[in-house]
């Protein structure tokens, strides 16, 4: 594992999926008829896992790796690692349009927790006492960032509005589709620790190839149940241009590059570095949305950044140099005292 490499790609793979609610509301046409948007993340999604797929075929095909990824043997978790990520992001785009921000980003990180969970019963990977402290960290500023704790004029509140919601109608719809998005993400990391040994370029291309798999079958089972919107049809020219930028940017480099991050860190580290996407989202929403931030936020941001940067500090600058110390103290000659 080169940690640095896996800390850089978590980071910008993180920043990239933060883009997806502003990029997703962008690229989605208003129903006129109701004044919200249509629900078609699942085929925003989808498009993402397609233009990844072929970019890093491309990639492939440049670095002459055809040979060697057509002597690749697939396997259970690079199937079910593929699937799972291609129908959280496909629930996930679909909760952004239908409840806010806030809730959708949430939801979805529930999964890096039950990633690091899934991690320590069946790969035995020990967390230590330092990730531990960052991983609550982060937690508590998830919470608190996302309005879980309200600071209000008869004090603390606590709780995550899950209840009907005039402005928003498709709101219980859209957290339910947000915490099946976390679900599937979870598993979707824990499946990225199997098979080191596939190289990135070719683990990449099965990725997007499942992922789009993945987020089209729930397009179907959408279509099929829900909601009919063909995406064709409502689409105009303004909202296919932002879905091009969605599908390159938290396409082929964020989804891309988590593949990369899930070969060099473990799973306690992705999980904590992967709440930069949290803060990244929320900023926007703030920005461009004009979605208001309290000070329990703002707090909650804080301690997020704290603790998704404690694993980067930690494993990147302080570890290697105890370790140098260490080494110098082992190979430096024991002074003798003088005889009295």
């Amino acid at each position: 594992m080169n940690k640095k490499i896996g800390f850089i790609a978590m980071l910008i793979s993180a920043t990239g999926m933060g883009l997806v609610g502003t990029l997703g509301r962008l690229s989605t046409p208003v129903d006129p008829t109701t004044g919200t948007k249509y629900i078609t993340g699942d085929f925003l999604a989808a498009g993402r896992m397609l233009t990844g797929a072929l970019g890093f075929l491309l990639i492939v095909l440049l670095t002459k790796k055809w040979q060697q990824m057509r002597s690749t043997r697939l396997s259970f978790a690079v199937i079910a690692g593929g699937l799972s990520i291609g129908t959280s992001l496909a629930l996930y785009v679909s909760s952004t349009l239908m409840t806010t921000i806030a809730n959708a980003v949430f939801l979805i990180y529930t999964g890096p927790l039950f990633s690091a969970l899934l991690a320590r019963i069946f790969l035995k990977e020990k967390i230590r006492l330092a990730n531990a402290v960052c991983l609550v960290l982060v937690f508590l500023g998830m919470v608190m960032t996302v309005g879980l704790v309200n600071l209000g004029p008869d004090g603390l509140s606590f709780g995550l509005d899950l209840g009907a919601n005039p402005e928003l109608p498709n709101k219980t719809v859209g957290d339910l589709f947000g915490l099946g998005s976390g679900l599937f993400y979870g598993l979707a990391l824990f499946f990225y620790r199997y098979r080191g040994d596939i190289p990135s370029e070719v683990r990449g291309v099965w990725n997007f190839v499942f992922g789009a798999v993945g987020a089209g079958l729930v397009m179907v089972l959408r279509i099929r149940f829900l909601d009919d919107t063909n995406p064709f049809r409502v689409m105009t020219r303004s909202n296919w241009s932002w879905a091009v930028v969605l599908f390159l940017v938290c396409g082929l480099l964020a989804i891309g590059l988590l593949v990369v991050a899930g070969k060099n860190l473990m799973a306690v580290e992705l999980s904590t570095t992967s709440y930069w996407e949290c803060l990244v989202a929320l900023l926007l929403g703030a920005l461009i949305w004009h979605e208001s931030m309290t000070l329990i936020g703002a707090i909650g941001g804080a301690l997020i950044l704290l603790g998704g940067l404690g694993p980067i500090i930690y494993d990147v600058a302080l570890a290697p140099r105890r370790r140098r110390m260490q080494a110098e103290a082992e190979a430096s000659p024991q002074s003798v005292p003088e005889p009295g």
